[in-house]
């Protein structure tokens, strides 16, 4: 079957529609094969399957397939009762916690639109992307319903609020971690006081509803262009972009990764998933696609690296889908883990540097493992995954070949000719799993969903990139410069220079500016900002409070620079445009005591 044991097809099925894909030169013909079904309708064939398997662990429950099913039925009813119905917008705020991915499958089993917040946006952000909806749910770990966050969803219109607890489905009895999720929980938490069942109703709550409700479910038939969900990316120069996805879109990422994954995945296997639901690539890829091949989750919402030994003790995991930092920290934390059951293990989000990996993959040998870390390469556009090292001997520093049913073009940047192995150009990727575009934002759409000569639809990912002669993807440069950092709730998020640097632009004292990013040791990445001032200010050391006090209120606190720079003018490249690289030498160059403002650092200005 698809997988041992098997889940969505037969093997002899799905080794048919892989043929035939691969037989497929025109990229618009893969799409038209494929059949497609709801979320909700892929989870529920796995259960029936399987309905004694485990579907989930969480620091020692075991939730099966069945249970699962049920939970997700009564949610589904819970949420009917409230009032949610098809097609409304549902804003979600959620980690991955038992209670969220319940969330996730009852909300499409009635066929909402789930509209995916990241909990580290500011109250602005929040209200800024409500103010693009008519939602009036909000459904949220009870972390991220502080004060304020109360106060912004009720000027939204938010009518109903659902929270689930990080101690939800945790086992009873002494547990380590639920000592440490209740003391979270107590300092940032939402008063049990204050929940009334009504407007402010616990996931308990809601489910006790949905066993009480007489009322009968029936799933929603499949709609190819039912707009299933929606998140964010982290855009590049500006706000971050609601981008929607469609049952078909989603249904297809599962049936591309399935193919890619044949023999890879065993109906006994578990991943590790510590990536929050906002995210298509932890969404689907972590969480949704690994759940439809039958392979069961083992959750941890606010991991830390640190507890990587830990967790794979507990759980002894197969698959791992994480981040270059965590596989650095791994391998620096001075004590071994046994890694003879590990067979993917795979970083995404940001660049994989060739020394981490080859320690990475050494630290693995020296512990009984087989697996290698593999790098991939993606983009919320395309719903996640694209390509990565699936494939034998994959050379080191590629981000892999596309998986089965994806295609990739290298087109030059000034001609529009594609272009042949080894030849630089900006990379155009073809999906069947893909967003159906940006949400309210008709021109961005256009730009980045280019249709061919024959009217395919590619993506257009702004990324310099160059295949070799096996087909593998090289990343040259960013024409989006993203980062991956970390923020205040030590979640991975990622920085966008060009985000700051807009808002530092609206200040008046502001000439030019660019903001550039540097490694740091507890952040992944740090932004650092070089100003060019409309006049000489006597006390810098003011001005600089005053700057960041601006940016602290304007934009999220991951990029908010750390350090600013006043410089006379900016250097400017042969193009006349910002020479950023001139200006990280600048930095490097600046000895220790610089860079902590102990010294006035590069005050060229003169008091005329």
């Amino acid at each position: 079957l698809f997988v041992k044991g098997g889940i969505i097809m037969t093997k002899d099925e799905l080794i048919e529609l892989k043929e035939k894909v691969l037989k497929l030169e025109e990229a618009g013909e893969i799409e038209k094969i494929f059949n497609c079904k709801t979320m909700y309708q892929r989870f529920k064939e796995v259960a029936q399957r399987k309905p004694d398997e485990k579907a989930i662990l969480y620091f020692g429950n075991v939730i099966t397939y069945r249970q699962m099913l049920t939970l997700i039925d009564n949610a589904a009813k819970g949420f009917q009762e409230l009032g949610i119905k098809y097609n409304d917008v549902v804003t979600m705020s959620m980690l991955s916690t038992p209670y969220g991915i319940v969330s996730l499958y009852a909300l499409d089993k009635i066929g909402a639109t789930m509209h995916m917040v990241n909990s580290a946006s500011s109250i602005d952000e929040i209200k800024r992307e409500l103010s693009n909806f008519n939602s009036k749910y909000f459904i949220a770990n009870d972390i991220f319903y502080g004060k304020d966050a109360r106060i912004a969803l009720k000027e939204s219109g938010i009518e109903k609020v659902i929270t689930t607890s990080l101690v939800d489905a945790l086992p009873m009895g002494f547990n380590g971690d639920k000592l440490k999720y209740e003391l979270i929980e107590k300092l940032k938490g939402v008063n049990k006081k204050e929940f009334n069942g009504k407007t402010l109703i616990n996931f308990e709550q809601l489910l006790a509803i949905g066993r009480n409700s007489n009322v009968t479910l029936n799933e929603c038939e499949f709609n190819e262009e039912h707009i299933a969900t929606i998140a964010y990316t982290s855009g590049s120069t500006g706000n971050s972009k609601a981008c929607t996805a469609t049952w078909r879109g989603l249904d297809s990422m599962v049936q591309v990764m399935g193919m890619t994954e044949t023999g890879r995945f065993e109906q006994t296997d578990v991943m590790f998933t510590t990536f929050p639901l906002w995210i298509y690539y932890s969404l689907l890829n972590m969480i949704h696609e690994p759940l439809s091949l039958g392979v069961a989750l083992a959750l941890d919402p606010l991991f830390n690296p640190k507890d990587i030994i830990k967790r794979n003790e507990q759980y002894q995991f197969n698959h791992w889908l994480t981040i270059p930092p965590y596989i650095k920290a791994m391998t620096e934390l001075g004590k071994n883990t046994d890694c003879s059951k590990w067979k993917i293990i795979i970083t995404g989000g940001d660049a994989l540097l060739d020394s981490v990996k080859i320690k990475a993959d050494q630290y693995i040998a020296k512990n009984n493992g087989k697996a290698k870390v593999e790098q991939g390469y993606g983009a919320s556009e395309v719903l996640g995954s694209f390509a990565y090292c699936y494939h034998e001997n994959p050379t080191l520093g590629s981000l892999g070949v596309p998986c089965v049913g994806n295609k990739i073009k290298i087109i030059d940047i000034d001609t529009g000719k594609i272009l042949g192995p080894n030849e630089t150009g900006v990379g155009y990727l073809y999906t069947p799993a893909r967003m159906n575009g940006y949400y309210g934002d008709e021109d961005s759409t256009n730009h980045s969903l280019v249709k061919d000569e024959k009217g395919v639809i590619w993506y257009n990912t702004e990324d310099l990139m160059h295949q070799n002669e096996k087909g593998e993807i090289f990343l040259d440069g960013r024409i989006r410069r993203i980062v991956l950092t970390i923020d205040s709730k030590g979640n991975p998020t990622k920085i966008i220079p060009e985000r700051a640097k807009k808002e530092l632009s609206k200040l008046d004292m502001i000439d030019k500016c660019e903001v550039i990013t540097v490694p740091d040791d507890k952040k992944v990445n740090k932004p650092i900002a070089f100003v060019s001032l409309k006049k000489y200010y006597e006390n810098e050391t003011k001005l600089k409070e005053e700057i960041i006090s601006y940016c602290e209120k304007n934009i999220p606190e991951y990029m908010v620079p750390r350090e600013i720079f006043f410089i006379e003018e900016l250097p400017l490249n042969t193009s006349k445009k910002p020479d950023l690289k001139e200006l990280e030498k600048m930095y490097y160059n600046m000895d220790n005591q610089e860079r902590k403002g102990k010294i006035k650092v590069r005050n060229l200005f003169n008091k005329k």
